[in-house]
């Protein structure tokens, strides 16, 4: 499910519903926090943009953003890079080439061809690694001089690329699999999404955003422990894999607010904790689970409690009882900061 966004927003003011910024960069974290401000500057270019944005957490709902505030009235072009055959791909992306000298022909473009077609607006390539090298080698032209072939003239090209790429562009670069200049050329401006287990301080405000998308409304709140249970998973499809058990915990609330097992009993468990055994009571799993989260929580923090008690969503003074109550110690030699 796309997230919603509002139409005519101020350039750098937050999108989306009730004011926000696109679902993918929204939460306090300062990862989310760098995202943001990467966004705000994109609005303002009018050169290539590179999104790195692993699986599931959606880019496309970024490309469109970024397109609807700073040229909305222009054609809007998705081009999944990876979707056919790599010979089909530079064919739909280019066109046919023309038969002649080949390097004459590198940035050649069919008028039926998804270049073309965004000349004016924003071709936004998903999936770019897939590209293939041939296929990589026009785009780099096109992106370094701004103009095109197209019935024996040379064309301007007054559309914007917006790449989505994996965070491991970087070494799909360093391994030559793609080309130094394009990436050199699409990055200029970069905007980085996070994954969700790098940013549990964002969880409560993704939680409620996706909750009010599938409800159609405000929605049920969640109690502070069961935003605890949400934050501990490793999110492997992070925003897709989060929506999908939002929507079955959803489907189980009546009403009220959402509690700790009501998340629990939704959540993929064996990707997310370590196995208990069957004899175990609820209350001994939930208190071992308490133990475990708060404890990666702290080391995550390098001990600062503070910082810990800020991602916890409790106060440092309650820190300070739990870890005594739960019986957490820090490493040896590892620094307490209050």
């Amino acid at each position: 499910m796309r997230t919603p966004l509002s139409s005519t927003p101020l350039p750098g003011s937050p999108s989306g519903p009730q004011g926000h910024w696109p679902l993918p960069l929204d939460g306090p974290s300062a990862a989310a926090e760098r995202a943001r401000a990467a966004f705000t500057q994109a609005l303002t270019e009018s050169g290539p943009i590179l999104i790195a944005a692993d699986a599931g957490l959606d880019a496309d709902a970024v490309a469109r953003a970024i397109h609807d505030r700073s040229r909305g009235d222009t054609l809007f072009l998705s081009f999944d890079c990876g979707a056919r055959d790599p010979s089909a791909v530079e064919r739909e992306l280019f066109g046919s080439r023309p038969r002649g000298n080949g390097q004459a022909d590198v940035d050649h473009v069919s008028p039926s061809s998804a270049m073309w077609r965004a000349r004016t607006g924003t071709l936004y390539l998903k999936n770019i690694v897939e590209l293939s090298a041939a296929a990589q080698r026009r785009l780099a032209r096109v992106v370094r001089d701004r103009e095109v072939g197209a019935g024996g003239r040379r064309v301007a090209i007054r559309g914007r690329v917006i790449a989505q790429a994996p965070a491991s562009i970087g070494a799909e670069v360093r391994e030559g699999h793609f080309r130094p200049d394009l990436f050199r050329r699409l990055s200029r401006v970069s905007i980085s999404i996070p994954m969700l287990r790098d940013r549990p301080a964002d969880i409560p405000e993704l939680a409620a955003r996706i909750t009010s998308e599938l409800t159609g409304g405000p929605g049920p709140t969640f109690t502070q422990a069961a935003l605890t249970v949400l934050a501990a998973p490793r999110w492997t499809g992070n925003l897709d894999e989060m929506r999908r058990v939002l929507a079955n915990v959803l489907r189980a609330v009546s009403n009220g607010a959402v509690r700790q097992e009501d998340v629990l009993a939704h959540l993929p468990i064996d990707s997310a904790f370590p196995r208990v055994a069957p004899e175990v009571s609820l209350r001994d799993a939930r208190r071992r689970f308490e133990r475990e989260y708060i404890a990666s929580v702290l080391e995550r923090h390098q001990w600062r409690m503070s910082d810990a008690a800020r991602t916890l969503g409790i106060e440092r003074a309650n820190l300070y009882r739990k870890t005594r109550q739960l019986g957490i110690a820090r490493r040896a030699g590892a620094p307490v900061t209050p």
